[in-house]
């Protein structure tokens, strides 16, 4: 994931310059949840096949690491296209830049502190 450029070595995310978003339509019923007993279908499926996650419809699951996911992907539909365009002008109205690899993913150039960057230790049972 590294080596394909889906995961940077050193995030904006933490040092607040980056964020991850999508759009959601408030008037469309999103009570579906996510049941850990049934057996979803990947992040590049028709979105009735993919967990719940309450988003409009843009091509691919939220976080999806494939070229499915580029913003520009030509396997996007029109309609798909036209939200990720939606997405990616209001973002720029606001100065973010997004992440070509990734239609959820924007940088706020020339903001971000320190990484907030911790160690994780072991977990203990």
């Amino acid at each position: 994931m590294f080596r394909l450029g889906y995961i940077a070595a050193y995030s904006g995310h933490s040092t607040g310059s980056a964020l991850d978003l999508t759009l959601v339509d408030l008037s469309a019923d999103n009570s579906a949840r996510f049941d850990p007993a049934k057996s979803y279908a990947a992040c590049t499926a028709p979105v009735e096949a993919r967990p719940p996650e309450g988003s409009i419809d843009m091509g691919t699951g939220y976080d999806c690491s494939d070229v499915r996911s580029h913003t520009n992907a030509p396997t996007a539909t029109p309609a798909q296209r036209k939200w990720r365009t939606t997405l990616v002008a209001a973002m720029r109205k606001q100065g973010f830049v997004n992440y070509w690899k990734e239609w959820w993913h924007f940088s706020l150039p020339g903001v971000g502190g320190q990484a907030y960057d911790f160690p994780i230790p072991p977990r203990r049972p």
